[in-house]
């Protein structure tokens, strides 16, 4: 699904690398699709953020060490409290959120 929506979208070039929790042992909110990620770019979770609309994603990026934006369909769900940004759509990140993220 990854490869046809980037191919979709025409950004194919834009991610040389690609990662599922489909081809990880346990799924989320274990973080070993992110913490394999992570691995496969070289990078540590300092240098990463995720996007996630669920508790669980949102679990996964936090125990795998990232800061996290949730995009819950439910922002007054409080459980989602534990990202560091909660916004009610991806159209409200702006210079604040990335303030909010340093």
């Amino acid at each position: 699904m990854i490869d046809a929506v980037l191919s979709t979208l025409g950004l194919d070039d834009y991610f040389p690398i690609r990662n599922s929790a489909e081809h990880e042992e346990f799924g989320k909110p274990h973080p070993g699709v992110y913490l394999a990620t992570m691995q496969k770019l070289g990078v540590d979770p300092d240098a990463c953020l995720a996007l996630e609309d669920s508790l669980n994603g949102v679990k996964s990026a936090k125990a795998a060490g990232m800061k996290c934006i949730a995009v819950p369909e439910d922002i007054s769900d409080t459980r989602f409290a534990i990202a560091d940004v909660v916004l009610p759509s991806l159209k409200n990140i702006d210079e604040s959120v990335w303030r909010k993220l340093q």
